[in-house]
């Protein structure tokens, strides 16, 4: 386990959008919103390295969000958000961009879906200019699958053009649709390879997939807290719980015979043997 692990946080798993490739609407986990204090409590037990803010539903949700942000960066931890764009305008852009998020991701997977929220990523890339801001970085989050094959570029050079920083592609993983297909090996090494160009040709950085191995990295070197704080391996094993509270320190956890149990026997798990992030 790293000294630094990297923190998944769920703020909310409340959401104003249906995907139809997320995964969220076949769970059956009670719906609700993390509560600030407790928040802040465990970022004071535990002052993690790296606190990624997104889960199973849109962050921007959440009212005590930037909050969040604020207290976990003042606490010395690079702060990270996955949103679906379409609540961030106004003053919620404002206040979101000077709480010291470092990371600021839009999860997009359709031409479409980046269209309807295009405004909104140029608000926040000119509000940045305007205030003189180096943070937060501006990425886009593709996920990769056999139907948006052919808009992966367009999407790209489209986020290129609105003042996108970085693009981060991986695949889809839906063990509860299986109409939603990742690619095949040689198809994914051939647009990988032909996004990797492109972005470099934009000034883009670019984040690839690595291939999947057993033990997986996300889980040795990540753990997923719910947002009533159940730690678990990953987002996609929310019911996987290792420990509950907001005053359980991390380190205990990844010390725990249970998690290390886990570990050991991964390519036995239903869902880590199907998996291929």
């Amino acid at each position: 386990m790293l000294s630094k692990p990297i923190i998944q946080i769920e703020p909310t798993n409340y959401c104003n959008q249906s995907c139809d490739i997320c995964m969220r609407s076949y769970q059956r986990r009670k719906l609700g919103f993390m509560d600030v204090e407790e928040f802040k409590k465990f970022i004071d037990v535990n002052k993690p390295f790296y606190v990624g803010l997104h889960g199973w539903g849109e962050p921007l949700l959440h009212k005590g969000i930037c909050d969040m942000i604020r207290y976990a960066a003042s606490r010395g931890s690079i702060t990270s958000l996955i949103t679906n764009g379409t609540l961030l305008d106004g003053e919620v852009a404002k206040d979101l961009i000077t709480s010291g998020l470092r990371e600021l991701v839009f999860g997009v997977y359709r031409i479409e879906k980046l269209e309807k929220i295009s405004s909104n990523i140029r608000n926040v890339v000119e509000l940045k200019r305007e205030l003189g801001l180096n943070k937060p970085k501006i990425f886009l989050d593709i996920t990769v699958y056999e139907e948006n094959r052919a808009e992966v570029l367009e999407i790209i050079e489209r986020g290129a053009s609105l003042g996108v920083e970085a693009i981060n592609l991986h695949r889809i993983f839906n063990l509860h649709n299986p109409s939603h297909r990742a690619l095949g090996r040689d198809e994914e090494k051939a647009l990988f390879k032909e996004a990797k160009k492109l972005s470099k040709a934009l000034g883009l950085k670019i984040v690839l997939p690595k291939d999947h191995k057993i033990p997986c990295r996300v889980a040795k070197y990540s753990i997923f807290i719910t947002w009533d704080f159940a730690y678990t391996p990953c987002c996609f094993m929310p019911e996987e719980c290792f420990a509950e509270g907001s005053r359980v320190r991390i380190r205990d956890v990844v010390s725990s015979k249970a998690y290390k149990e886990f570990i050991k026997n991964m390519a036995e798990n239903p869902v880590c043997s199907k998996c291929i992030i």
